[in-house]
């Protein structure tokens, strides 16, 4: 069956509660990397999608008794066979991570990195935008029509201790009270709305 995205709008609850823990965290997160860089020398660091690190950039070679050669995308890490290293890669380790405000979706069941449904050889995924610090998430979740029967009778048999599937069980899920459902020119006209606004603000406080 073909896969479409279904929409919803939040503004409460335990996934807006989220993406405001995890925004207040990322901000003193944002701190102490920035505090750490100046103090090694590197101009930033980047990150996998899960937040954990993934090296760091610098404008002029580092110690190479401590950093490996930069990888493709430019990015030392600390070796492991040196002192140094080893120290350097504790530090790092011990640093607070910067985790994508997209992970707040995990609080109504969902995940932004694992894939929910398959076709062929799309994988598809739950996603967000907005967040706390603009007072409303908009959520996308991939979906497709499965009948009611196949629905229960798979329900019936995962609980028996039968066969599971990842696909079935996101079909399983359901919207908590707070996401209310909008169809997709809804959501992009607010998005619009909220850009528009957004960039009134700036223009205002450019011109005093």
């Amino acid at each position: 069956m073909n896969i479409y995205k279904r929409y919803f709008r939040v503004t409460s609850g335990p996934l807006m509660n989220k993406a405001a823990e995890l925004e207040a965290a990322n901000a003193e997160a944002r701190k102490a990397l920035v505090a750490f860089c100046k103090e090694i020398g590197a101009d930033d660091a980047m990150t996998h999608r899960e937040g954990t690190w993934a090296g760091f950039s610098f404008g002029k070679t580092p110690d190479q008794k401590v950093w490996k050669q930069p990888n493709s995308f430019g990015a030392y890490w600390p070796r492991k066979n040196t002192a140094g290293g080893r120290e350097m890669l504790s530090r790092i380790e011990a640093l607070p991570r910067i985790v994508p405000v997209a992970f707040a979706l995990e609080a109504v069941g969902l995940h932004p990195t694992l894939p929910a449904l398959v076709s062929g050889l799309r994988f598809y995924t739950s996603a967000m935008t907005g967040g706390a610090s603009v007072g409303v998430v908009f959520v996308s979740v991939p979906w497709r029509d499965t009948a009611p029967d196949e629905l229960e009778d798979y329900k019936r048999n995962r609980e028996a201790g039968g066969h599971m599937s990842c696909e079935m069980d996101h079909l399983c899920w359901s919207p908590t009270a707070d996401m209310v459902e909008l169809k997709r020119w809804e959501v992009e006209r607010e998005i619009d709305e909220l850009n528009a606004r957004r960039q009134l603000k700036k223009e205002e406080v450019a011109h005093g």
